[in-house]
């Protein structure tokens, strides 16, 4: 077998909403899939603000000399990561379909944390991230 072979990595990929009770796909008025568009492990956007929140770290850390973090703010690192890695979505939130802004995905991950959890668990999974 060649590695090369196997699937290159993709900057993004789609992630399909389930209802976090039934696993049924959730679906739009329209009929098609309730989706986000994330940026992977592999893509550079993801590096990019990967980097920059450890470099903030390492920062504060040089500063004061140790380094500690919160819960807090592990927590808080944890969902920016999340939140800018949406890339787009198509989603119904109230009967209507929500413009994708970081503001707003913040919104929908704070009020309805299972579909922030199905998003941060697609970005565990590498193989969506590979191209077939």
């Amino acid at each position: 077998m060649d590695l090369l072979k196997i699937g290159k990595p993709k900057e993004t990929t789609e992630v399909i909403l389930y209802h976090p009770v039934t696993s049924e796909v959730l679906t739009n008025e329209d009929g098609s899939n309730m989706t986000i568009t994330v940026h992977g492990p592999y893509s550079k956007k993801y590096k990019a603000i990967a980097h920059a929140q450890q470099n903030r770290r390492l920062a504060k850390a040089q500063r004061g000399g140790k380094m500690t973090l919160s819960a807090e703010e592990i927590e808080n690192s944890a969902m920016e990561l999340l939140v800018q890695c949406v890339e787009d979505w198509a989603i119904t939130l109230g009967g209507t379909k929500p413009k994708c802004t970081e503001a707003k995905v913040r919104e929908v991950f704070t009020q309805l944390p299972w579909v922030k959890d199905q998003v941060d668990a697609a970005l565990g999974d590498a193989q969506a991230f590979l191209e077939k």
